[in-house]
């Protein structure tokens, strides 16, 4: 076995050998055998299948389960595993060397790594490999935006708890210095930009093929940069909502800027205009994976329901669980049981999953907007997705910045229910992800003891392979 196994890194090596499709062996961790020939069309197609397919995995289940439960929208209600609560809303925090308190961590990183074999092999090519220097350009432009992509989202739902970001080192070097949000959000966007030159530089075309959920948005590399963007002005939104020095106003402008050269458009906003973007696909297809939010256990916290307005389209998303749940927390019973589950209609089992989609982009214009105290054009933005997707009345005019936020978390709640983590990091960031903010309006009883843990914390591994605490690196 590797030494020093129970640290991150070199579990990077061994973690995720598995993969879901038998399209392709050894998806996830492509051996040094495979490419000693170096890069031909061949092993780009499967390094880039596995980055992808690794991505694929890293973004599903506790990936929207934990930070939905953190925003207390949904609940596993496990009654065979109660840690999905009591780690979550009950009085204690999220155990670190459970699979609540590591969890959402190092898949990701085995996605870090499956990008940075890419980006070896790319750079090691030349002509002869059977790809053009613009294909490798375009290779390297995947392999960073996705790189990128990864590093958010371990932040999303670890924050101020920071990460380590220098990744790429030998197996037996020392571990990476733990660095602080600031640092990685600035390192998460020059990743981007330095993405997007590549891409920028790369034909019209990538040298392998991609899964059918990239193809309508970002199947050419100027598809890709696109799409690039759109990861750009989340990070840049974030970055300026932080109130960092540096960020603020600068972050948002940096946002809009970012949005204008992303997929949002306006032209279309039927339903499949707004869906229109870059998502995972399901299948039942034997040795494939069927969509993750499938799961009887799965409960929308009764304040979902209760908050939403009389006749808003998206409350088909929302239906009469099969076995409605109470929960007992600290011996209390909750008066509220969990009558509601989330539906992804007719087709769940194969239903995609977005990773960013045009809906979500014109709720980032209007948040950019509104952060900039430009209410008309946050009206504007959030109309076309409360109009369009909602089927509500348009808003007037806005008294205040505050009217303005409250709307638009309102539009980002539904919208982006049971995507991501979407709903943790704004209320967080807006310092909302307390029993106040959470129970205004609705009739939904305080859980008692809810601790509204705002980050998951470092896996235990990986604290005891760093003696038991870090020091946070900032700049």
């Amino acid at each position: 076995m590797i030494k020093r196994i129970t640290t991150l890194l070199a579990s990077l090596a061994l973690v995720g050998a598995c993969s879901d499709s038998t399209a392709v062996t050894d998806l996830n961790n492509v051996s040094a055998e495979t490419l000693k020939g170096g890069l031909n069309p061949a092993t780009a197609q499967l390094l880039v299948t596995g980055l992808l397919n690794q991505y694929r995995n890293s973004a599903i289940g506790f990936y929207v389960v934990f930070p939905e439960s953190m925003a207390r929208d949904a609940y596993r209600l496990d009654k065979a595993d109660p840690r999905f609560i009591t780690e979550m809303i009950g009085a204690v925090q999220p155990d670190a060397g459970a699979f609540t308190g590591g969890g959402v961590f190092t898949g990701f990183f085995v996605g870090i790594r499956s990008a940075n074999t890419l980006i070896g092999a790319v750079k090691n090519a030349t002509d002869a490999s059977g790809v053009t220097a613009p294909e490798r350009s375009a290779l390297l432009g995947l392999a960073r935006t996705m790189k990128a992509l990864n590093y958010w989202n371990v932040m999303e739902t670890r924050d101020s708890v920071g990460m380590p970001i220098e990744l790429d080192r030998d197996i037996n070097a020392d571990l990476p210095p733990w660095v602080c949000k600031p640092n990685v959000l600035a390192y998460v966007s020059a990743l981007l930009d330095t993405a997007a030159v590549d891409l920028a530089a790369a034909g019209g075309a990538f040298p392998v093929t991609l899964p059918s959920g990239y193809l309508d948005v970002a199947g050419t590399p100027a598809g890709f940069l696109k799409f690039n963007r759109g990861i750009k002005a989340k990070v840049e939104l974030y970055r300026g909502l932080s109130r960092q020095a540096g960020t603020g106003a600068t972050g948002f402008n940096n946002a809009i800027a970012a949005l204008g050269a992303s997929f949002m458009q306006t032209t279309d906003l039927s339903a499949g205009g707004l869906a229109l973007g870059v998502a995972e696909t399901y299948s039942t297809a034997s040795g494939d994976v069927a969509n993750p939010l499938v799961d009887a256990a799965l409960h929308l916290n009764p304040s979902v329901s209760d908050s939403m307005q009389a006749g808003d389209h998206r409350g088909a998303k929302i239906v009469r669980a099969a076995d409605p749940y109470s929960v007992s927390i600290g011996g209390t019973t909750v008066s509220t049981p969990f009558d509601y589950a989330f539906s992804l209609g007719s087709t769940s089992l194969t239903h995609p999953l977005p990773i960013l989609k045009n809906e979500e982009l014109l709720l980032l214009r209007a948040q950019a907007a509104i952060e900039l105290n430009d209410l008309v054009t946050a009206r504007t933005f959030l109309n076309f997705v409360r109009v369009n997707s909602g089927g509500l009345a348009a808003y007037g005019v806005f008294a205040s910045q505050a009217d303005a936020r409250n709307a638009l978390l309102y539009e980002k709640r539904y919208s982006l229910l049971m995507e991501g983590p979407q709903r943790l990091v704004d209320l967080r960031a807006y310092g909302r992800l307390n029993a106040t903010s959470f129970h205004a309006g609705t009739s939904s009883s305080p859980i008692p003891g809810d601790v509204f843990t705002s980050a998951l914390p470092i896996p235990k591994p990986e604290l005891d392979a760093r003696g038991g605490s870090v020091t946070l690196t900032c700049n």
